[in-house]
This record gives C-alpha cells, sequence and structure tokens, in this order.
C-alpha cells in the first residue's frame, strides 16, 4: 500500500502506543483521525503532527460505546469519501488477581480492549469494501500468545483479539481487506508508570522502545497487496523482569 494521502483511524491516540503509532504515520503522508477519551492529550497529539508538516483531526471517542463510533466513523467517511486504515491500538487493564477482578474491571477490559476493537472493524469494512480494500492493523501482546500473572480479564482480551484478527483475516481476504496483529512484549509506554511497576535501569533498558511498535505498523501496511503479513510478534531480547514471577512483584 503507498501510504501517501491515505485515511487512517488510530483509536488510543491520546498517548503512548497510540500516539506513536499515529504520529509515525503522518511522517508517511497518511492522513490521521485520532480516536480517545482524553482531550488534552489528544489535542497534544493532533497539534505535533500537524506541526511536523502533517495532517490529522482528533475525536473524542469511547470506543465501548456503538454509537460513538459510528458516528464518528460516519464523520470521518463523509469528510474524505474513504477510510483505508484502522489500526486498532486502544486498550486498558491493570493487573488484578482473580479475586480483585470484579465483574465491573472485567467488563471495562473487555469492552475497551476487545469489543471496541469489534465495533470500529464493524463500522469501517462496509467503507473498505465499498472502496475496494484497505488495511486493518490490531495490536495484541505478547499477553495474547501466554498466561501472565494478575493478568486475568487482560490476556481473555487480548487471546480474544488474536481470535478477532484470524476470523476477520479469513472473512475479509476476499474483499482485500488485509487484518494483521502485531504482538508486542513489554513496551516502555506510560502504562507501567500508572500501575506502579518497578522500573529499575536495567528494566527500562531491556524493554522494546515505543517506536518500534510504530515503524512495525507502517512497515505492515507499506507492504504491496500481494504481501500478506498475519502477525508480527515483537519480543524483548532480554526479560526485563528476569527473576521475577510477575511484573508486578515489588
Amino acid at each position: 500500500m503507498e501510504l501517501n494521502n491515505r485515511i487512517a483511524i488510530v483509536t488510543g491516540a491520546s498517548r503512548g502506543m497510540g500516539s506513536s503509532i499515529a504520529k509515525e504515520l503522518a511522517l508517511n503522508g497518511v492522513k490521521m483521525n485520532l480516536f480517545g477519551r482524553d482531550l488534552n492529550r489528544l489535542k497534544s497529539t493532533c497539534e505535533e503532527i500537524q506541526a511536523n508538516g502533517g495532517e490529522a483531526k482528533y475525536h473524542t471517542v469511547d470506543i465501548r460505546f456503538r454509537d460513538q463510533v459510528e458516528n464518528t466513523i460516519k464523520e470521518i467517511q463523509s469528510d474524505y469519501g474513504t477510510i483505508d486504515i484502522l489500526v486498532n491500538s486502544a486498550f486498558w487493564g491493570p493487573p488484578a488477581s482473580i479475586e480483585e477482578t470484579t465483574e465491573a474491571f472485567w467488563d471495562r477490559t473487555l469492552d475497551t480492549t476487545l469489543k471496541g476493537a469489534f465495533l470500529c472493524t464493524r463500522a469501517v469494512t462496509p467503507v473498505m469494501k465499498q472502496n475496494g480494500g484497505g488495511r486493518i492493523v490490531n495490536i495484541g501482546s505478547l499477553a495474547g500468545k501466554v498466561g501472565e500473572d494478575n493478568r486475568t480479564a487482560y490476556c481473555a482480551a487480548k487471546w480474544g483479539l488474536e481470535g478477532l484478527t484470524a476470523a476477520l483475516r479469513e472473512e475479509l481476504t476476499r474483499y482485500n481487506i488485509h487484518v494483521h496483529l502485531i504482538s508486542p512484549a513489554a513496551t516502555d509506554t506510560p502504562w507501567w508508570r500508572e500501575v506502579g511497576a518497578n522500573l529499575t535501569p536495567t528494566v527500562l533498558d531491556r524493554m522494546i522502545p515505543v517506536g518500534v511498535i510504530a515503524q512495525a505498523v507502517v512497515w505492515v501496511l507499506s507492504q504491496p497487496d500481494q504481501v500478506h503479513i498475519p502477525d508480527v510478534p515483537i519480543y524483548n531480547y532480554l526479560n526485563p523482569f528476569e527473576g521475577k514471577k510477575s511484573p508486578f512483584e515489588s
């Protein structure tokens, strides 16, 4: 896919991985639509893209709710006539034991991380079909391939995202809609600090730089239509939390 002047949506674009992906795509000429709930951070990401010569708009959207997703995507289609790329990057999922995982905690994790990707994909699919194709990138996780301590809801959501990606790939290939999965391990984003992980210099040195994930998204999207990259696992060369059963041990 030639990226210049393509129209893209990135969810979770206010910070961390989603923000980095949006900025990298904009540097490659993609016209960005940023989804998120934090207005100030969305505006900051949007202004940084614009200051670097890119084109971006921000949309305060809670992707857990169908009406918000569908109305915003209709607005984008009306503005641009098409949507070429969707990157489902948004997630929610602090660490919690099974006893600490309340029904509300479970629902918020699954609704943000898995249901949101489903709703956004469901809304853009008719647009992509109508326009002869498109690309969907789901940001998975190592936690979508192996179990992790104190991550019951998050692992369930990311394993579900892996299954959703595989099913969509089977369904949408015939319409020239490529569906990709990027599966990072521990990546240096603000999330770790927010959940109180013990980020020693060694831990930080071993984490994946967030820009690497953004570059992987650009690489996958840049492949020609006759090439398909189903899954890009990106793992830490050395375990940042070596010697611990869990990243959340003190």
